[in-house]
């Protein structure tokens, strides 16, 4: 049965209930009122005048039947019909259309679900522009290393180039930023899974933080970077080691693309308060106010000469959040670029 129809229906059988209820009771009162006249003969006008209050409540109900059906039916169309509407516009949304419209725009229930349903549309398209734009920006970022290995390989085996160490050394550059734009794709997916968590425990910050630039010293020393250390060996706190130094890891690669050779890169860790910052800053080239105000944007790599995927800040980012963090950047062009990364503290 469909909605209207049962709207209708419980209309009409309420309706009809009450109004023969009222007519049983008027036609007992007023048989019970005419036995207390003592009328003549009074059998006989009993009789005629319960006679004719059955026949006028059985014209009157039959009357009011048909009245009672037909506006049951309208008020329940009247009812029904927004909800039909959203109905339309959910199935349209699961189909696939998008920028649709809603007609009811009464400020009830029913029009705050059309409401909802309509900011639904809009998140589900602008979801559906970035994966676009992700989708062809991956499959960019994947043909370009590729397209590079091949034409390597494929000259080595024409005999066109030697395969010497730095024309090797090219090929496994390219294979690593294969291999990096694949831990960084598979970092995301695990960030945006509801289940994510960043496992805490009490840490020496400084101990972490040396340890991240251990891990790229060779980088360093193989670009002639200065790296300046001024840690506060007393701050302990509770957070993620692997997620740490993979924001560390993340922040200062990013510094090292902008730094020129024998640039500095400084990393200062103090207290302030409730929390505590690591400041990482270095004299590189710098970015533009839309760079720095989009650097934490997925997908954005801004107008310098970083090759990275446009995902490797917004990883950061989120891993900042995920330990109740937050991140932000101060840049000059041609002055350079300062991050400030605060945490709670525990102690």
């Amino acid at each position: 049965m469909k909605f209207n129809v049962k709207v209708a229906f419980i209309i009409a059988i309420f309706t009809l209930s009450m109004l023969l209820i009222i007519t049983g009771i008027l036609l007992y009162k007023g048989h019970e009122h005419l036995m207390m006249l003592h009328i003549t003969d009074s059998k006989e006008v009993i009789h005629h005048f319960d006679m004719a209050l059955r026949e006028t409540a059985f014209w009157s109900i039959a009357l009011l039947l048909i009245v009672i059906s037909i506006s049951s039916l309208l008020i329940a169309r009247a009812l029904a019909r927004p909800i039909q509407e959203m109905n339309k516009f959910a199935l349209l949304l699961v189909r696939g259309d998008r920028n649709l419209k809603i007609e009811y725009t009464v400020d009830d229930q029913i029009g705050q679900l059309g409401q909802s349903l309509v900011k639904l549309d809009e998140t589900l398209r602008t979801y559906e522009i970035r994966r676009k734009e992700m989708t062809q920006d991956l499959a960019h970022e994947i043909r370009n290393p590729l397209a590079s290995i091949k034409s390597y390989l494929s000259a080595f085996e024409d005999g066109v180039w030697m395969a010497t160490p730095e024309r090797l050394q090219a090929c496994v550059e390219e294979i690593d930023r294969l291999i990096m734009l694949v831990g960084e794709l598979d970092t995301l997916n695990d960030i945006n899974n509801p289940t994510f968590k960043v496992v805490k425990k009490e840490q020496s910050i400084a101990n972490l933080i040396e340890k991240s630039v251990l891990a790229i010293a060779s980088e360093l020393l193989e670009k002639e970077i200065q790296l300046e250390l001024d840690l506060d060996q007393t701050i302990c706190a509770k957070v993620d080691e692997l997620r740490l130094n993979q924001i560390l890891h993340n922040v200062i690669k990013n510094a090292m693309y902008h730094v020129k050779k024998e640039g500095s890169i400084s990393i200062k860790l103090y207290k302030e308060k409730s929390y505590f910052t690591i400041l990482i800053h270095d004299n590189g080239v710098g970015m533009d106010k839309e760079t720095s105000q989009k650097l934490f944007d997925r997908n954005y790599r801004g107008k310098n000469r970083y090759a990275g995927s446009g995902i490797g800040m917004t990883i950061t980012k989120k891993l900042v959040e995920a330990h109740e963090g937050t991140i932000s950047v101060k840049s000059h062009i041609n002055k350079g670029t300062t991050f400030f990364i605060k945490f709670p503290r525990s102690t």
